[in-house]
């Protein structure tokens, strides 16, 4: 491969953060699989993966797009539109493919609910690139949804499956927390665009009690299935120690990030937790879908 076309592909990746985009379709497919106790219809499983990847992609795209004079005071040289590698063109007409290639991709899905949902994630996602992110905590709201979106997405085929519903709420409170944390860390970029998030209207202080809190939540949630049998007819989680074990390493890495966020007021430490949060709630997802595999 040319390294200009490397060069270029590269810049498309960072530009879409299309790791992100991949951790949506994973999401969807181990939500499937979690839903069917096994492998999941490869038609709905693909069509549902390219949906959740390309809205993400359109998205970040779309994220940059406006946000480049923002990019810019916060120094974020990761930005391919801030280094130059991509013009706001191109992100334009990256984000518009992408949304329609969502859109087709979730009319495959066979399922209205789920098409709905991915509608839905197109539109607040435009809202919240647009104009919603200023609002500060409503724009944390929109990114903790697109979080627990895979989830639901699955949930509308399997009839608001109990289990689903509850890995959807994990996932929003840890993305909203995330999402409060990311507040904290660019405070001084987001006064640009006069982003009202809770570290610059309420202080970062009470910022970081805020995402304290919201894990927590996550936490109390995590034992619930092998506490309560929430499907009597399919017990998976009921008494699994399996799931136990995983969701166990997940809630102690969370509470080690809640230390971590009340002890020390460093920026840096504050952005190492956000990125450890991932870590969790990985293991968060290995607990749900092992336990269906067996």
């Amino acid at each position: 491969m040319p390294a200009s076309l490397s060069r270029k592909l590269k810049a498309y990746w960072d530009l879409t953060r299309l790791e992100h985009g991949l951790i949506y379709a994973v999401s969807f497919v181990v939500s499937l699989i979690i839903a069917y106790r096994g492998l999941p219809d490869p038609t709905v499983a693909l069509a549902g993966a390219i949906a959740a990847t390309a809205a993400e992609m359109g998205a970040f795209a779309l994220n940059d797009y406006f946000d480049v004079e923002v990019d810019r005071k916060n120094n974020r040289t990761d930005r391919p539109i801030v280094r130059g590698e991509v013009s706001k063109n191109e992100a334009l007409g990256l984000t518009i493919a992408s949304f329609i290639v969502s859109i087709v991709a979730a009319y495959f899905i066979g399922n209205w609910g789920a098409f709905a949902v991915v509608v839905a994630m197109i539109v607040f996602g435009i809202l919240y690139d647009y104009k919603l992110k200023e609002y500060g905590i409503v724009g944390n709201i929109y990114i903790a949804f697109t979080m627990a979106a895979p989830f639901l997405f699955s949930s509308m085929l399997f009839n608001s499956s109990p289990i689903l519903l509850l890995l959807a709420a994990m996932a929003f409170f840890l993305g909203l927390g995330r999402e409060i944390m990311k507040g904290i860390m660019d405070v001084e970029g987001d006064a640009l665009r006069d982003v009202k998030t809770i570290a610059r209207v309420f202080g970062e202080k009470t910022a970081k009690y805020t995402a304290v809190a919201l894990y927590v939540i996550a936490m109390l949630l995590a034992p619930i299935p092998f506490l309560v049998n929430l499907v009597p007819e399919h017990p998976t989680y009921y008494q699994n120690y399996l799931y136990a074990a995983f969701a166990g390493i997940s809630i102690l890495i969370l509470l080690y990030v809640t230390y971590s966020l009340i002890a020390s007021h460093e920026r840096k430490t504050i952005s190492k937790a956000r990125k450890t949060t991932m870590i969790a709630m990985g293991l968060a997802l290995i607990a749900f879908l092992v336990p269906a595999l067996l």
